[in-house]
């Protein structure tokens, strides 16, 4: 857990400190998958709101009290107030890191299944050669 903790903070950050930075296509795109990942876990920031509140590029534009709208329950778009509305505090990347841990077994089971049908495709494949080499190739 604690390797997916800093390999998703170390490439996440930047992302969520240039979130709201408009007029580039590469930052619409962050600020999307920011959102989504805010929305869809409940979560703010990397480690909380603080990924906003105290990023000093973040206060002198929007002042230390301004957070996403996707880091609240009721506030559908532009930014919420983190004093006043319900947000959600905890980091998303405690969230993604649970939500990996917490769905493991499925993850390894997708990865083993897909991987034994891949096997089972080689070997079909090579009794399909044996045969034809044994055989030889017949016209139909």
């Amino acid at each position: 857990s604690s390797g997916i903790n800093a390999e998703y903070g170390d490439a996440k950050t930047d992302e969520y400190i240039n979130y709201d930075k408009t007029g580039n296509e590469e930052y619409e795109d962050s600020k999307e998958v920011v959102d989504k990942i805010q929305d869809a876990l409940k979560c703010c920031g990397v480690h909380g709101i603080e990924t906003y509140t105290d990023n000093t590029t973040w206060v002198k534009k929007h002042g230390d009290e301004l957070v996403p709208a996707s880091c609240c329950d009721d506030v559908e778009t532009g930014y919420c107030n983190s004093t006043t509305a319900a947000v959600n505090d905890v980091g998303c990347l405690d969230k993604v890191a649970d939500t990996l841990s917490d769905n493991v077994g499925l993850i390894v089971g997708i990865s083993l299944g897909f991987i034994l049908i891949q096997i089972i495709g080689v070997c079909l494949g090579c009794v399909l050669c044996q045969r034809i080499a044994r055989d030889g190739y017949k016209e139909v």
